[in-house]
């Protein structure tokens, strides 16, 4: 047996616990667990996070005012059966009520094979982060075990009921919850106009490389423009190399690295515009946080931007890879300050009044009990915990 009741928290407080497929690494699936994890405890509703090893070579965020993570040895992304049965220790010992695999083969795989134990009593939430074929082959190979599916767009919620018409009654949206200013910005209309870009520094999905070009664009307009890079990522050396080498009269730009989420609320305030270049998304946290403290975002047009944005009123969607349209707005924007400060009270106005952490943590705490009341999660023992082929 490796399930057992010890750990079983006490009535009406529902254990959960999130597993990180790569550790602390920069991202916003880290992000919303980590915030998430720490006011469900403070809700006295227990949580842990299941913490992986981090990729190679990548940084990590510090851990050392958190009591609520939980090491386990190897990452879970691509993980096989054999590394799945490693982890199956370290999961059984938390004994959550409730599993939020998130995004890895090898988290939902442990999940499953744990729930062949028949003294193991949880459920399963699964959250798509993504509009993307990955979270999608996921939920649709696991969901045996799944009790609620949640999206957190309307693309990527009408995308699940296509995919599991016979499992609509269990799924559901639920957008991120992000802290908003409570009052305006003042505005600078005289200074140089600052951007920010907040995330993982890789071409892939977040095709990074396009600020290359956008800078280019830039260069030829009239403005003075500084740009801030928080992140970490593949593309991070390659992207300095580049502006080291490349000079330009009336542009400047810094890299801050793997800045912690706690910060960034510095790096929004800070900042008139952020950046969004994505190739998918889902609903991207770090257009949301920029939206929250009044730094217009311009983004492209991927799941989450329509539904959040209302072109030129609270921010700016431009087609995947359409650098020069983000450059003309920028430059727009830059010589009409007015019109970016009423953007930008638009923003803040929008986040504030539909993004507020106690109405998102009181529906995920109902999600959870909605699962208690169901049956708990078995997976069909014919079928393999990952798919073979």
């Amino acid at each position: 047996m490796i399930c057992g009741d010890g750990n079983a928290p006490p009535d009406g407080e529902i254990s959960v616990a999130f597993a990180l497929p790569a550790g602390l690494t920069n991202g916003g699936v880290t992000t919303w667990s980590l915030d998430l994890s720490k006011r469900l405890n403070q809700r006295s509703h227990r949580s842990k996070l299941i913490c992986h090893s981090a990729w190679p070579g990548r940084a990590t965020f510090t851990s050392d005012d958190r009591n609520d993570l939980v090491p386990c040895d190897g990452s879970a992304w691509g993980a096989g059966i054999d590394a799945i049965r490693g982890f199956l220790p370290t999961y059984a010992a938390v004994q959550p009520k409730i599993f939020v695999p998130n995004w890895s083969w090898g988290t939902y795989g442990t999940v499953a094979l744990m729930s062949l134990d028949a003294a193991c009593d949880f459920r399963v939430v699964a959250f798509a982060h993504t509009d993307q074929d990955h979270y999608y082959q996921l939920m649709v190979y696991y969901e045996p075990i799944i009790s609620k599916f949640v999206g957190v767009s309307e693309t990527i919620l009408e995308r699940l009921r296509g995919l599991l018409p016979w499992r609509a009654k269990d799924i559901c949206k639920l957008m991120y919850p992000v802290a908003a200013r409570t009052q305006s910005r003042t505005p600078d209309r005289n200074g140089r106009l600052t951007l920010a870009y907040g995330g993982r520094i890789e071409q892939r999905q977040k095709r990074i490389l396009d600020l290359t070009a956008l800078t280019d664009l830039l260069a030829l307009k009239h403005g003075h423009y500084h740009f801030k890079i928080a992140g970490d990522g593949p593309q991070l050396p390659q992207l300095m190399e580049h502006f080291a080498k490349r000079k330009y009269a009336d542009i400047s730009i810094e890299f801050f690295g793997l800045v912690a989420h706690e910060r960034m609320t510095h790096l929004w305030e800070s900042a008139d515009i952020s950046m969004l270049f994505s190739e998918f998304e889902g609903m991207s946290i770090s257009m949301l946080e920029s939206m929250g403290q009044g730094c217009v975002p311009i983004v492209t047009d991927v799941s989450g931007s329509r539904e959040k944005i209302t072109h030129g009123e609270t921010g700016f969607i431009v087609p995947v890879g359409d650098i020069g349209s983000m450059a003309q707005i920028i430059a727009e924007l830059d010589a009409d300050r007015p019109r970016l400060q009423r953007i930008s009270d638009a923003c803040i106005r929008s986040v504030r009044d539909h993004h507020r952490s106690d109405d998102y943590d009181r529906q995920f705490i109902a999600i959870m009990r909605m699962c208690i009341d169901g049956p708990p999660a078995r997976w069909p023992a014919a079928k393999p915990i990952v798919p073979t082929n």
